[in-house]
């Protein structure tokens, strides 16, 4: 039995749909606004503020389903982004690189769900490697 089907037995449609309708939406923005990051300060900012939010929404939607490894790596993210926001920008190529190894891992774990997978995508262990320089 898969990932989701399992989640379709224990939840309700509605909540099932609206978190995969949150993690692919924040699946296809995320590295357009990772390369937004590298253009300028004011761009920066932007695409600090979005990526947050796209992490937090997923965040609320997977916490109603009990889904702790997505929640815990969403919160991971939305925490970075605050570290992130209080720096003027544009992105270092340092932290712009790390931001895709977090993409990459979104769409794994997104897709992990989507295919209705046994087991979640593993955990990419480059991930723990926080960039030390955030900003230029």
């Amino acid at each position: 039995m898969g990932i989701l089907t399992k989640l379709e037995l224990d939840y309700e449609i509605d909540d099932i749909e609206k978190f995969l309708q949150f993690f692919r939406t924040m699946c296809d923005r995320f590295e357009p606004l990772i390369i937004k990051l590298g253009s300028d300060s004011v761009r920066y900012k932007e695409a600090i503020k979005e990526l947050e939010t796209l992490a937090h929404n997923t965040a609320w939607a997977a916490r109603r389903l009990n889904l702790k490894e997505v929640t815990d790596f969403c919160v991971f993210c939305e925490e970075m982004m605050a570290q992130a926001n209080r720096f003027n920008g544009p992105a270092s190529d340092e932290f712009t690189d790390w931001m895709l190894l977090m993409s990459d891992q979104f769409e794994k774990y997104c897709c992990s769900y989507e295919n209705d997978d046994s087991v979640l995508a593993v955990f990419n262990p480059l991930i723990v490697n926080v960039p030390n320089i955030i900003s230029k």
